[in-house]
This record gives C-alpha cells, structure tokens and sequence, in this order.
C-alpha cells in the first residue's frame, strides 16, 4: 500500500468516502470496505493507523453517515474498535452522534447497533468515561416523566434496551462511584412509568428496575415485581449478561438504516403484553363485588365542588401558563388572565412582552370552552395596556421563522381589535357610562339667532365657496 516506506495522506480517500456515503451509497462501499479492512486490521498495527485517520479526516458534514455507516457494518464491538480507534474523544461530531444521536434522538436501529455502539465505548480506558456520561443521560431520560407520557412505546423499549446494555459492561468500582445516582435515578423512574397507563410502559419500569437493582447489589432485598414473562421480558433480561466481543451478532445487508427493521418485535412484544394481563373469572369478579353491596353510601347530595382559584399575581400567572402541570390551575388562570390584566395595569407594563410571548404560544391544554376567545382577549389587553413594546414584538414576530399560519393570523386579529379600543376607549369599561347623556352645544331658548340659522348655514357656505365657468 505504502511502497519504500513512503508517507502518504489519504484525505482524499477520506473525502470520496464521505461524498459517496452521504450521497445515499452507505450500504454498497462500506458493505464491501468494512470486511476488508477488518481482515486487515486484525493482526496489522499499520493498517490500524490507516484505519483511524481514513475516518479521523473525514469532513465533519460527512461524519454522521460514515461512522453510523461503520457502526452498523461492523461486526462486532471489537472490530469496530479497531476499526475507529478514539475517535470519539478525537472528533466532537462523532462523539455526538455516539453518544447523543443515535441513542436519545433515533429509536429505528436493531439491538445489535446498540451492542456495537456501547461495546465499542467500553473497550478501552479514554472511552469508558463516555460510557458512562451516555448511561446517565439515558437514565435521565427515562426518568422523565414528560418523556415517558409523550414518547412513543417503542422509544421507550429502545432507551431501556441501551440501559441495560450500558449496566452489562459497567465494573464494580465503576457502579460504587455512580451509585447514589443510579438509585435516585431508579426510583424516579419507575415511578414515572408505574404512573404510565400502558401495560408495556409499565412493565419496562419494572425490569429495568429490577436490572439495576441487581447491579447495585444492595444489603436489603433486590426488587422483584410480578408481570408476565414472555419473548419480550426474557430478551432484556439478556442484555443484562455481556457478550463475548467476538460473539456480537452480525448486522443483515438490507434494512440496516430502516426503522421498520426493529418495529416488528416491538409490536408483537406489545401485543403479548397487551393479553398478558390476567383474566380474573367471572364468578370471583362478581363475588367481590356483591361484598360491596352491603355497605352504606355517604350522602353526597349537598358536597360543593372544590374550585381552584386562579392567580392574583402577573408573574405567578406566567408560571402556570408555562410549566403548571394542574389542569384546574391552568384553567383557572386562563379565564381570569383578562381581568387581572387591566386590573394590574402597572404590574403588567413591567413583564408585557413576556406575557404576551407566552400567549402568543399558548396550546390549549383541555378542551376549555372558549378557549381561543379567552386567549385573544387576554392578549388585546396586554397590548391595549403597554402598546408600544407589545406592539413591536408582534409585528417582528408576524416575519419570523418557525410561525404557524395560525399565529399569524392571531397576531392580525389581536393588533386590528386593540387598535378599535384605543380609538374608541369609552367602548370598553362600565356600562353605565354609555348611558350618560354626550356634553353638546346648546342655543339658549330667547336667542334671536335660533330663528334663521339655515339661512346664515347657507350664507356662510355660498360665501366660501368659488366656482369656476366653464
């Protein structure tokens, strides 16, 4: 390759690489490039070297393809290495794409993706850190409960296999440094996905609990939950128990980068789960309910409902509308925002473009009635209140990126319906003042010149008027 010892830059080799590797050929030169230089690599330090800095001198908006390219090829965590080396630590668009992209932002690659990429961080001293900086944030995110209600199932499936994983190569003094984390960590999430009504959510909370309960390998009593055990239970239990590095199993040629690939175990797994909860027999069920017949119902008649009362503060109002997770709350300070608004006029003047950036996003959480005119209103009177910095938010927003037609169209609305209450002021306020009789010029009753004022009308306009012949 390198006649007479001569040295060579193969940053062009690197460039075609990754010019045909983003351009949609991934599949047909790694599938034939990958094997070759895994031969290669394995018994020739030289080859290693030419290795890394082929994919080290790839340009970093080639990078993603070409090392999910290798990661997905490779056959083994031990190839892979060898194959990459640090570039990890080396290269900062590698390392986000490891450790950031393919486990917490995708959820399509097979399991055997996952025993690459992880494997690969364990097997050597630089990289390890990494690993476990990636099991933290894994860990962290599926102990969100935000994640767990809004994810899809199979995110979730996906997470908890790459945990498991992560747990799989950890050592003991690794475990002793993390594991106050590991068991506040723990405890929140199972919690979350406990809280989750989905049996398969469920049910990934409870084995993974139990796997890092078990590595944790507390005095007390290792976790033990009852739930059915299938296909599905036993494979992550699996994960748990390291493969050899020579023993990862290979990737198939096709559907590598597709989705699809992994989605047919998850939803089988999700249909065993579904019929995995026990019937309960008709006649039990009954008899347990008929053991409740005999008891006295309270008199409920003359409970009142409990109202949440709303927020008396501007700022407090803001919070809610922003991270409240209360929906009576929410409600609340929905209906009452307009009134507190023009109540609070000075209160308002201090944070009006802030509140009128959190109307302007506002989604309706519950199926409120009168929702929109509710929002509307409330942002009429923000505006009507500190017209001049609200006013030039919206209108440098109505330009902006990122806006639905939607906002636009409420940006319009609200600038057309405040702009008619400063021109007409008395349209908005009590009542009883539309009534009162308008101040006007009256003639006093014994005046001479109440008599003919049409004729001095007329007068006065023939004599200020010019008119030309023609």
């Amino acid at each position: 390759f390198l006649p007479g010892g001569l040295d060579c830059s193969i940053s062009f080799v690197s460039h075609v690489l990754g010019k045909v590797c983003i351009h949609g050929r991934q599949k047909e030169i790694l599938g034939v490039l990958v094997p070759h230089l895994a031969d290669l690599t394995k018994a020739d330090c030289i080859w290693q070297r030419i290795c890394w800095r082929l994919v080290e001198c790839v340009p970093d908006r080639w990078m993603e393809a070409v090392v999910l390219g290798f990661v997905q090829r490779a056959p083994g965590a031990d190839v892979l290495s060898r194959l990459l080396g640090n570039l990890v630590v080396k290269n900062k668009k590698a390392q986000f794409v490891v450790t950031q992209k393919v486990l917490l932002l995708q959820y399509g690659h097979s399991t055997a993706v996952l025993q690459n990429l992880l494997g690969y961080l364990s097997l050597d001293g630089l990289r390890r850190p990494l690993l476990i900086k990636v099991l933290q944030e894994l860990l962290e995110s599926w102990g969100s409960s935000s994640a767990v209600k809004h994810s899809p199932p199979e995110q979730q499936q996906y997470i908890s296999k790459a945990i498991l994983i992560c747990l799989s190569h950890l050592k003991d003094p690794e475990i002793e440094s993390c594991r106050q984390e590991l068991l506040t960590s723990m405890l929140e999430g199972v919690k979350c996905h406990l809280d989750s009504s989905l049996p398969q959510i469920r049910r990934l909370g409870m084995i993974v609990a139990e796997s890092i309960s078990s590595k944790l390998n507390t005095d007390g009593p290792l976790l033990k939950f009852q739930y059915e055990e299938d296909a599905e239970a036993r494979e992550l239990k699996s994960l748990l128990v390291q493969t050899p590095p020579f023993h990862v199993p290979s990737l198939p040629d096709n559907d590598r980068n597709e989705k699809d690939a992994s989605l047919p175990l998850l939803l089988e797994g999700k249909q065993k789960s579904d019929t995995a909860a026990p019937v309960m027999p008709a006649e039990e069920s009954d008899a347990e309910l008929d053991s409740d017949d005999d008891l006295i119902p309270f008199d409920m008649s003359e409970d009142k409902e409990l109202k949440t009362k709303a927020p008396v503060y501007i700022r407090d109002c803001i919070e809610v509308l922003t991270g409240c997770e209360d929906v009576d709350k929410w409600e609340a300070t929905v209906k009452a925002l307009e009134s507190l608004i023009r109540k609070n006029p000075a209160a308002t003047r201090e944070m009006s473009v802030e509140l009128a950036k959190v109307l302007l996003h506002l989604e309706e959480k519950t199926c409120l009635e009168g929702f929109v005119e509710l929002r509307q209103r409330a942002q009429v009177a923000v505006l009507t209140t500190d017209p001049i910095p609200v006013a030039q938010y919206l209108t440098s927003q109505f330009y902006s990126l990122n806006y639905s037609l939607r906002q636009r169209m409420d940006i319009l609305d609200v600038l057309v319906l405040a702009a008619q209450e400063l021109a007409y002021p008395k349209s908005h306020g009590k009542t009883e003042h539309s009534s009162a009789q308008k101040p006007c010029v009256q003639l006093l009753p014994g005046s001479d010149s109440s008599k003919d004022w049409r004729r001095i009308v007329d007068e006065r306009i023939k004599s200020k008027t010019r008119r030309f012949a023609t």
